[in-house]
């Protein structure tokens, strides 16, 4: 249903008209506060006044004036302070909208915006020295969304966990198990210490490792990286399945190891041959300040190792050469700093100037008992992916996590999270769903028939029902906005305001009753509805269920 648009597009064409504009600007539509206000409301007036140097009132109702709406979609137009045009919707377009909604089913909401355009979405990738934390839960929560929000909008996106299996960390982490390892087998030196990574599941891993195998790895001239490997693949096995109880797959896993030397190398050419590459002091700079960074970076250290900003850009070089026409890398909140040079990296490459976009998720912070819980990955206590949906559930933490702006810290409300009622904000929505699937079934029971081509959506016309076929309007500009604008918290927003908007239609109205048309004409709304619920979890990767 493209009436949202038609409705843009008669107000686009008003402000050429009035000669307002010179280029077609965003025409925002919205609810408005106030039900006396109708169904839809724009604010363009208000954003054009300044420009125009007029009233945003005088502004409104020459665009009001100027506009032609089809009377099958606009039932009215008014004008209200300071500025906003406010229109009321007519009962055809709710009723074809709702039938719209029953006919497409599971694709209602999504388009073909895309075109197919090859899209890669990055996220967690997490170094595999340790479970996952909340921080990278987040992320997967987010990152899965984005992607199949942009799926449903008609791009070809696909997921990849970049794992960094290379460099100081993993011998570092080769280091901490060498140490569980000679610990387990009574080998320890009296002054040996454990390094950087003492958490308690280091232990598990080097129980696995058989005696020969750790002896041969001690003999030789660097034990580190053999430790520090297998571990690797432990604890990278371990993040897998934890991913796969939190309801995450990836299209892919790109292993940073496998960029040495020939990735690293080709890139580190391209920068040099493009003439923005410099020595000093026996190390190579990158020129990143010429592109916007702060100042320039070192791409390989005087020692000639590569930093890891040199393999971050070969990985890149990848991405570019595999064909995406779009990166979006999500990444931790304390990647800000990384951000400007890994854009003038891709620029020098040969990528578009908005090709890579970085994404932001925000700290997460454990609450119980209105108390933090600590968290450290490196420490010997934290809590992890696993623990967490133990406790909650996927389904909680995944919405949890997606309730809030994600570039924004999060307080995970533990208490809130375990509880089983309306406060708690995903069974709210759950519930709404599976009330209406058990309405369904009573109906079917009582041998009710709500056939959609012959029954009168006219008769839906009391405020609670008016109000929840409008919201059930708005959810494609709700998924396209959520896609385009990497905001999937848009998403549970809506799930929120639709659920209650069901209740309190719930409330208002008998569903099943004698009256075989109102019924029928309300158990097409109440369908309508849980399908809509429906597509809105099943797109945030939660569950929609029948019963609770």
């Amino acid at each position: 249903m493209k009436f949202l648009e038609e409705i843009q597009k008669s107000i686009q064409g008003a402000l050429r008209s009035l000669g307002f504009i010179e280029e077609e600007p965003g025409i925002i539509l919205e609810k408005p506060r106030l039900k006396s206000h109708g169904d839809i409301s724009t604010p363009i007036a208000m954003s054009l006044a300044k420009k125009l140097k007029k009233k945003p009132l005088d502004v409104a109702e020459k665009i009001v004036a100027a506009a032609t709406f089809s009377k099958d979609i606009v039932a009215s137009v008014e004008v209200a302070e300071p500025g906003f045009i406010n229109l009321t919707l007519s009962p055809k377009i709710l009723a074809e909208n709702l039938l719209e909604i029953l006919s497409r089913k599971g694709r209602y909401g999504s388009s073909e915006l895309g075109r197919g355009e090859k899209f890669q979405v990055e996220y967690v990738s997490a170094n595999p020295t340790g479970p996952l934390v909340l921080v990278s839960a987040r992320a997967a929560a987010v990152g899965s969304t984005i992607v199949n929000l942009l799926n449903f909008i008609g791009y070809d996106a696909e997921s990849e966990y970049y794992v960094n299996d290379h460099g100081s960390q993993i011998q570092a982490l080769g280091e901490s198990l060498r140490y569980r390892w000679r610990e387990h087998s009574g080998m320890l030196a009296p002054d040996e210490e454990i390094g950087a990574y003492p958490g308690e599941y280091l232990k598990a891993i080097a129980e696995k490792i058989p005696a020969e195998k750790a002896l041969e790895w001690e003999a030789e001239e660097d034990p580190l990286e053999k430790f520090g490997a297998f571990a690797t693949g432990e604890l990278l096995e371990q993040i897998k399945k934890d991913l796969d109880v939190f309801g995450i797959k990836f299209d892919s896993f790109y292993f940073e190891s496998s960029l040495y030397p020939e990735w690293v190398e080709r890139s580190e050419g391209i920068i040099e041959n493009k003439a923005f590459a410099y020595e000093k002091d026996g190390a190579t700079y990158f020129k990143s300040s010429q592109l916007g960074d702060e100042k320039d970076r070192v791409l390989r250290k005087s020692d000639g190792n590569p930093t890891y900003l040199l393999g971050d850009i070969a990985y890149h070089l990848t991405k570019l050469e595999r064909g995406y026409k779009k990166i979006v890398d999500i990444w931790g909140p304390d990647h800000h700093g990384h951000m400007p040079r890994m854009k003038a990296a891709a620029v020098v490459l040969g990528a578009p100037q908005d090709w890579l976009e970085v994404d932001i998720v925000g700290w997460v912070r454990l609450i119980e008992g209105g108390v933090p819980v600590g968290m450290s990955k490196r420490a010997a206590k934290f809590i992890s992916l696993r623990d967490l949906v133990e406790e909650v559930g996927s389904d909680v933490a995944k919405y949890f996590f997606l309730m809030r702006r994600a570039n924004s810290p999060l307080d995970f409300d533990l208490d809130l999270a375990r509880k089983q009622s309306d406060e708690n904000p995903v069974y709210y929505v759950q519930y709404a769903h599976a009330r209406i699937s058990s309405v369904l079934k009573f109906a079917e029971g009582k041998g009710c028939e709500w056939d959609p081509k012959i029954a009168n959506l006219g008769l839906l016309d009391s405020g609670a029902e008016r109000a929840l076929m409008v919201h059930l309007a708005f959810f494609p500009q709700v998924v396209e906005g959520a896609a385009i604008t990497r905001e999937p918290h848009r998403l549970a927003v809506y799930a929120q305001e639709l659920a209650g908007l069901f209740h309190q239609f719930y409330q208002d109205h008998k569903i099943v009753s004698d009256d075989e048309a109102v019924a029928s004409a309300r158990l097409l709304l109440a369908e309508a509805t849980m399908r809509v619920l429906r597509n809105t979890l099943e797109l945030m990767g939660i569950s929609a269920p029948s019963s609770m």
